[in-house]
């Protein structure tokens, strides 16, 4: 906050602001600022393996696909009726890079993210439910008894 500080009272000087319009732009910078790192932090923890936004997408390479559907999606309204989206298809046809865009803008909108590739996430619940079927089993086995 040193560095805004100090950045918002010298503009505010050369433009002669009240103190109440120097403290809303403080308070402003600051708020900024925090949901900047918010998000930053937000990234880092959320197993995204690289920033890709919509924008970036390149329609022509999948002219199958409905750009106007999938232009609908990062306003999110499908996470907000509680729904899903599946991309599905090839390896290289961009399943990734949407769903990269649209974890992005969820955080962006303050929402809680996670990205795994279906290949781990499909290892950690069978990792999972191993303890479970083995205690399953022993019940069973006790029971037998």
């Amino acid at each position: 906050m040193g560095e805004v500080l100090e950045r918002v009272i010298k503009a505010a000087e050369e433009q002669g602001k009240s103190c109440l319009s120097f403290l809303d732009e403080l308070l402003e910078e600051e708020a900024a600022r925090k949901e900047q790192r918010r998000v930053e932090t937000a990234l880092k923890i959320s197993g995204l393996t690289f920033i890709r936004g919509i924008d970036e997408f390149d329609f022509t390479f999948q002219p199958k696909l409905d750009r106007r559907k999938i232009m609908s999606l990062p306003d999110l309204t499908f996470v907000r009726e509680k729904g899903s989206v599946i991309f599905p298809g090839p390896p290289g046809a961009g399943k990734t890079h949407l769903a990269v865009s649209l974890a992005l803008k969820a955080c962006r909108a303050g929402m809680s993210i996670y990205f795994t590739a279906m290949e781990d996430l499909i290892g950690k619940l069978k990792k999972t439910m191993r303890p479970v079927a083995g205690a399953e089993a022993e019940a069973a086995a006790n029971r037998r008894r």
